[in-house]
């Protein structure tokens, strides 16, 4: 990750901005997450079409065989670890 992406990663995160991924992409925040054990706050579309709120901190970012995004998560609403396909997280904010 470039230095001006930290910087702008953490400015985006100091100034609370819900979604701090309009400054350094979505991608780039959950791997600055994993990186740094943040806790965030997702808002997620499930398979049968239900949306479930949820705190997570993430700990891996990649790309799967069938060209989905996918991210690997302790969610703290379950007391789990999870996998999110990131296509189908609908916001997204700092706790």
């Amino acid at each position: 990750m470039r230095r001006h992406t930290r910087r702008a990663i953490r400015a985006a995160l100091t100034a609370g901005q819900a979604l701090a991924a309009a400054a350094c992409g979505l991608l780039g925040l959950l791997r600055y997450a994993a990186k740094t054990g943040l806790t965030l706050l997702i808002s997620y579309v499930k398979e049968d079409g239900t949306e479930s709120n949820r705190p997570i901190t993430p700990e891996k970012v990649w790309l799967s065989k069938a060209g989905d995004w996918c991210l690997r998560a302790a969610c703290l609403l379950r007391g789990e670890h999870r996998t999110f396909r990131i296509g189908r997280i609908t916001t997204l904010e700092t706790a």
